[in-house]
């Protein structure tokens, strides 16, 4: 595993990793750095920053290696792997991927979370760590092409792609959100959204947005729901939450990159195999 380097246990090849501590969250985040076999380019290295990097590193950087490659020896993508994770986890880190990922709601105060074993609405606390923490640090340590830089992230971590296209949409000029949890705006979360939002007449146009969804996040439409799961993935209603913030945004903008792809026969858990495949073409092409 690529988190740790404990006795029989097997590093991830080409990856380093170092701790970096937050000023603005207070907390220690773990930073794994994949290198493409590839040098950098001339105007330097695409770099991709993904979120749960503890669970999704290896497979990101399995995609890179072998569906990029012309040939066993070939060289494959330049793209640079940020993933950002978290000290002394395995996988998920869920109170802390819940406190970074979630924006803050206005009808939620301090006080909502007393007693919590988490704190709710840090994403801006997160993306200023990004911003001047580890950005800085990362063109510190590589060439870094700064104007081909992108944000991944799945369910919550979607989420937080979203939440950073709309409060500082010239973070990154490649945003991709898989199974973004929309819900969490409440039962109508488009309309949250347009309250909270600014007029996005000003929201650049320039930069990329891809938005997927597994088919199977969702029950069918006319289906029996006898389960309480069932009755969640409904009131969740991945699918349809993020097909209408797609097509939302492209009326906003209708000259916006937008890549709106529904992942046939995949759940929430497997979205991410055939998700991650398209993000490299999406963060590749020119």
């Amino acid at each position: 595993m690529a988190y740790s380097s404990l006795p029989g246990e097997v590093i991830l090849p080409g990856t380093s990793q170092f701790t970096l501590t937050s000023s603005v969250t207070g907390q220690d985040y773990l930073i794994q750095v994949s290198v493409p076999d590839a040098p950098p380019p001339e105007q330097g290295y695409p770099v991709v920053y993904l979120l749960d990097g503890n669970a999704r590193l290896p497979l990101m950087q399995a995609a890179r290696d072998t569906l990029t490659q012309s040939g066993p020896e070939g060289e494959g993508s330049p793209l640079l792997i940020v993933a950002i994770g978290y000290p002394e986890t395995e996988r998920f880190n869920i109170e802390r991927r819940r406190e970074d990922f979630t924006p803050s709601l206005p009808d939620v105060t301090p006080a909502d979370n007393a007693g919590r074993e988490h704190t709710d609405g840090g994403a801006d606390r997160f993306l200023a760590f990004i911003e001047e923490t580890l950005k800085p640090d990362i063109n510190r340590r590589f060439a870094v092409n700064s104007q081909r830089e992108a944000i991944f992230g799945h369910s919550l971590g979607g989420l937080f792609v979203l939440h950073a296209l709309l409060t500082q949409p010239s973070s990154f000029d490649r945003y991709i959100a898989i199974s973004p949890s929309l819900w969490w705006y409440g039962e109508k979360p488009l309309d949250t959204l347009i309250q909270q939002t600014p007029e996005l007449s000003g929201l650049a146009n320039d930069s990329r947005l891809l938005i997927g969804v597994g088919e199977c996040e969702q029950p069918a439409s006319g289906a029996v729901i006898a389960t309480p799961r069932e009755q969640r993935m409904q009131a969740r209603a991945m699918v349809d939450n993020a097909r209408n913030f797609a097509e939302w945004l492209e009326t906003q903008q209708r000259d916006r990159n937008l890549d709106f792809r529904l992942f046939s026969g995949e759940t929430h858990g497997s979205v991410m195999w055939p998700a991650t495949r398209h993000a490299l073409a999406f963060l590749m092409a020119d």
